[in-house]
C-alpha cells in the first residue's frame, strides 16, 4: 500500500527494496512495514531486559527462564522452530527480528551447548539449567585433553556435580559427528566459561542500550541486511569510470534545490525519467519526436544534452562560468548527468 501510494497507484519503476536504500545507496530511505515491525520487536526486548521481573514481564520472564532466560537466548544460535519450548508468535518473532541483526561467528572456542541449533534431541534444542549454573556451557568443555568427548566418569570427576547418566546420554549424543571431528585437535578448556553477553557486542550496545536516535540506528541495522545496488550502477559504470557513487547520490540534498530539481535528477539517474522516447515502453501511440526541436526521437541524452535548445544553454552556461569563475572551464555529458 504505501509503495503504491508513492508511485500513484501506477507502475513501480524502482525495485521496493532499491527505494528502501538510504540517501547515500540511491534510495529513498522510505519505510518498510516488516522493517519497522522488527525495530518494535527489537524494542519490546530491550523494554523487557531492563526490567524483566515487572508485573508487565512475568509471565515471557517465566517462559524464557525456561532455557535461560532472554539474555541468555539471545547469546545462544538458536533456530526458534528447535526450541525446547513453546514460545507465543510474538515472543517468536522478537527472537526472528534479533537473529536477522546479531550474527554468530563460529569459533571452536565460544561454540555454545545450549540452545544451539545443531546439537539437537528429538528435533529440539537442549538446555539443562542445573549444567548452566556450573558454568558448563561451551562444547569445547566436553572434550578431554585426548580430544575425545568425555566418558561418564570423566565427566563427574572433572566437574564433580552429579549429573545423570540420562542427561549425559542426552546430550553427549546430539553432538554431531562433524562438530566432533572439528574439536578433536582443539586444546579442551576445562575451566567454568560463559558465554558471550549480547549486551556487550556492538549490536546490543546499539539496539539494547538507551541512547538517543535509537530507532533510527535499528532500523538502519534492518535495511543494511537487505541493501539493494540499484542497477542502473553497472550500466552507467560502464559508460563512465570511477564513478563516486556516495557523491552522486547525496549531491542533490547537499544544496538548496527544490524538490522538482531533486525529482528530475533521481529519475534520470534511475533511467526513468519521461522523455517521450521511454514513454513508448508504456504508449505505443505516443510521438517521440522531441518536443522543442520536433526534429529528433526525446531520449533523456537528446532532451539534456543533444537538443539545439539544450546545447544552447549550455554554451551560454559554460561561457558564464568561464568568465566569471574558472577560465578552461568545460561541461561533459557525463556533469550534466552526476553533478
Amino acid at each position: 500500500m504505501l509503495f503504491n501510494f508513492l508511485w500513484k497507484n501506477r507502475t513501480h519503476y524502482i525495485r521496493k527494496s532499491v527505494l528502501m536504500n538510504d540517501y547515500e545507496h540511491g534510495g529513498l530511505n522510505v519505510l518498510d512495514f516488516t522493517t519497522l515491525n522488527n525495530t518494535f520487536k527489537i524494542n519490546w526486548a530491550k523494554h523487557f531486559l531492563k526490567n524483566p521481573v515487572s508485573i508487565w514481564n512475568f509471565i515471557p520472564h517465566y517462559i524464557f527462564s525456561k532455557f535461560g532466560g532472554l539474555s541468555f537466548i539471545l547469546g545462544c544460535d538458536y533456530n526458534i522452530d528447535k526450541l525446547p519450548e513453546k514460545l507465543s508468535m510474538f515472543h517468536k518473532q522478537v527472537l526472528l527480528a534479533w537473529s536477522l541483526i546479531y550474527k554468530h561467528n563460529f569459533t571452536p572456542h565460544t561454540y555454545s551447548i545450549w540452545n544451539n541449533r545443531n546439537i539437537v534431541y528429538k528435533n529440539k534444542s537442549l538446555f539443562f539449567s542445573r549444567w548452566v549454573e556450573k558454568r558448563i556451557v561451551l562444547v569445547n568443555q566436553l572434550f578431554n585433553p585426548n580430544g575425545q568427548l568425555m566418558s561418564y566418569s570423566e565427566f563427574l570427576n572433572t566437574y564433580k556435580f552429579p549429573a545423570t547418566p540420562k542427561e549425559y546420554a542426552i546430550l553427549f549424543d546430539a553432538i554431531p559427528t562433524g562438530i566432533i571431528m572439528l574439536f578433536k585437535g582443539i586444546q579442551p578448556c576445562i575451566s567454568s566459561v560463559s558465554l558471550p553477553n549480547p549486551l556487550d557486542s556492538h549490536i546490543g550496545r546499539i539496539c539494547l542500550t538507551n541512547h538517543s536516535k535509537s530507532n533510527k540506528n535499528i532500523r538502519a541495522l534492518f535495511q543494511t541486511e537487505s541493501l539493494t545496488i540499484p542497477h542502473v550502477v553497472s550500466y552507467w559504470n560502464s559508460f563512465v569510470s570511477d564513478i563516486n557513487w556516495k557523491r552522486v547520490w547525496t549531491i542533490p540534498n547537499k544544496y538548496l534545490v527544490t524538490n522538482k530539481v531533486k525529482e528530475v535528477s533521481f529519475k534520470i539517474l534511475h533511467k526513468f525519467y519521461p522523455a517521450n522516447h521511454y514513454m513508448t515502453k508504456f504508449k505505443r501511440d505516443i510521438n517521440v519526436n522531441c518536443g522543442f526541436c520536433g526534429s529528433h526521437p526525446e531520449t533523456v541524452q537528446h532532451l539534456f544534452w543533444i537538443c539545439s535548445y539544450a546545447r544552447t544553454f549550455w554554451k551560454d552556461f559554460s561561457r558564464f562560468i568561464a568568465g566569471h569563475l574558472y577560465n578552461d572551464f568545460t561541461v561533459k555529458w557525463e556533469n550534466v548527468v552526476f553533478c
